[in-house]
């Protein structure tokens, strides 16, 4: 895996650069727990950017409220203050989210103009834990070196490190996820954690626990009655520490997006599970469902078409491999996440399209535009950063998406999210073409 070097890109880009902040991130990991309340030792503009998540990302967001007791604050924090003790006023105020009796538990984090100045937060976040007997949690604030997903990845490992191993060993079919991307409340994303406990089911295997799958926290704390943790992309190191923590069984997969990866998915489970036999069972009655419903798009639609993509790197080879099964091609993928976020999700896998990892603006234009030109690209796959007047059709996908929204039973993991995909694909191709006759009649 290696960026491009395409002579014609600005050798020297001064503009901003794409991407989301790892406070960003962090506030999608609150939103994704029903009931868990963040303290955010920072400036009150951390309340305005709420906004990146509820209202705009997710319409069924519960960060903040009309009655004023939102699920994210902060400690207006201001210049003047930093060379004076802010323990005390720190804990005075975590001390009252995690009193109150509608909060069973509490995070604290903090801004990099908080966090240079080495406060111990996970210190006080432990004294005010045993003073109210609730769980409290610190989530290094990490945002000068991190993105979203980091931020993401942050809340998931400061759970997994308060856990506690079982009394009693669990049954062996008890398992939990753990680095699920649960980014919204929307039903594409809700439809996600459905199609997870389904096929976990079929292969005999019961989700105690999903991280996160945007429940309450007592069933977050529920996996402590897993005997083995199944972990995705964008938790690895939190899913290692839990399995670690508890004693669990740690089991690796893939991320399944996409028919190709779901396919592999299962099998990985089969073999970790020695449910073998049942897995192929799984596959070939899903494949039956699935597969006659792509009968008439698949040559019609998408052999031959060129789709390019944007967004994280974790979707990448799933989206590659799903792509190509249906008779297209991704010639290139712009990928908005750093570098180490890329290596880690590719290694040294070459997926045969024209990569551009972390750009800034100037060179994300300059790589894009031309590649959009004369039907060189059918479709373009992308987050929010890619939305703009193109002469090709969108789809409008991944995190951020604030045009595109989900309020019915819309997946995009698993056999029924690979569906819902290709038809929203298909959807998006067949709209252009009418817009392109559109343009023709009126010339």
């Amino acid at each position: 895996m290696s960026a491009t070097t395409e002579p014609g890109l600005p050798e020297k880009d001064h503009s901003q650069r794409f991407g989301s902040s790892f406070m960003t991130g962090v506030s999608l990991a609150v939103n994704a727990i029903e009931d868990l309340y963040l303290l955010v030792e920072g400036p009150d503009c951390v309340h305005m950017k709420t906004q990146y998540v509820q209202g705009n990302h997710d319409w069924l967001s519960t960060l903040t409220s009309v009655s004023g007791y939102h699920r994210i604050a902060n400690t207006a924090l201001h210049p003047v203050q930093m060379s004076a003790s802010r323990e005390e006023s720190l804990v005075d105020a975590l001390r009252r989210i995690a009193m109150n009796p509608a909060v069973p538990g509490a995070a604290v984090t903090s801004m990099p103009m908080a966090f240079i100045t080495g406060a111990d937060y996970g210190r006080l976040a432990r004294s005010v834990s045993v003073e109210t007997g609730k769980p409290v949690y610190h989530v290094p604030g990490r945002a000068l070196s991190g993105d979203w997903v980091d931020g993401y990845g942050e809340v998931l490992k400061a759970l997994a490190t308060e856990l506690e191993p079982p009394a009693t060993p669990p049954p062996a079919h008890h398992v939990a996820i753990v680095g699920n991307m649960f980014d919204r409340n929307e039903e594409d994303h809700a439809g996600n954690v459905r199609e997870l406990r389904r096929l976990l089911r079929a292969l005999g295997l019961e989700p105690v626990s999903i991280w996160f799958d945007g429940g309450r926290l007592e069933q977050v704390r529920a996996i402590r009655d897993a005997a083995a943790i199944i972990s995705l992309p964008y938790g690895r190191r939190a899913a290692r520490r839990a399995a670690k923590r508890l004693g669990a069984r740690l089991v690796e997969t893939v991320l399944p997006f996409g028919l190709p990866a779901t396919e592999t998915w299962i099998r990985q489970l089969g073999e970790a599970f020695d449910r073998r036999e049942l897995a192929e069972r799984v596959i070939e009655q899903e494949l039956r469902h699935v597969v006659p419903r792509l009968e008439w798009v698949v040559p019609f639609l998408f052999q031959n078409r060129r789709i390019g993509y944007i967004g994280d790197p974790q979707m990448l080879p799933g989206f590659v491999e799903f792509i190509r099964v249906l008779g297209a091609d991704v010639p290139f993928a712009i990928v908005t996440n750093p570098p180490a976020q890329t290596k880690a999700a590719l290694g040294d896998a070459d997926l045969g399209t024209e990569l551009l990892v972390h750009p800034k603006m100037k060179t994300f234009l300059s790589f894009l535009l031309p590649r959009l030109k004369d039907d060189q690209t059918h479709l373009l796959v992308t987050n929010n950063f890619g939305i703009m007047r193109h002469d090709v059709a969108l789809l409008e996908f991944g995190f951020p998406s604030f045009v595109r929204h989900a309020l019915y039973d819309r997946p995009f993991l698993g056999f029924s999210g690979a569906l819902a995909f290709a038809d929203s694909m298909a959807n998006a191709m067949r709209l252009h073409e009418v817009r392109l006759a559109q343009s023709a009649t009126h010339e």
